[in-house]
């Protein structure tokens, strides 16, 4: 049996970010999960922050929940763990590492995209209602 939903004192998992083409690479990393109390505490009145303070406390988060990764600078050398590195990733991935540490979503897996598919998208159609992705068809489906 499982127990995802439970996080013990000193629990790490793994992640994974999966390639968003032409955007960033794929990222393993190794993360504590943020408890409730603190994930209410960074949250609270979050967009009534300055974009300043939003960005110091999403780096702080990052900071104190990423254990390792093994994202790489352009020579190949693993970027550390630290707040400058933080400051300088592609906004897609800074999302979704604080999105995944604070338990608002979960990590990819290893057979998963990473992005939808756009060339199967017909945009026309999806925007005037006409057309779903494969996710909603199959949500109607259930």
């Amino acid at each position: 049996m499982s127990a995802r939903a439970f996080v013990p004192d000193g629990y790490t998992e793994d992640g994974l970010i999966s390639e968003f083409p032409n955007v960033h690479e794929a990222v393993r990393f190794k993360f504590r999960p943020a408890l409730p109390e603190a994930v209410r505490v960074i949250m609270h009145r979050f967009d009534e922050k300055p974009a300043k303070q939003k960005g110091d406390n999403i780096d702080q988060t990052l900071m104190h929940h990423l254990v390792e990764w093994d994202l790489c600078d352009h020579e190949g050398n693993t970027l550390a763990l630290a707040v400058e590195n933080f400051r300088r990733i592609k906004k897609p991935l800074k999302d979704r590492l604080f999105n995944i540490v604070t338990c608002y979503d979960g990590g990819d897996s290893d057979d998963s995209t990473g992005s939808p598919d756009d060339e199967t998208l017909d945009y026309t159609k999806l925007f005037a209602g006409e057309e779903k992705t494969d996710k909603v068809n199959e949500q109607a489906k259930n």
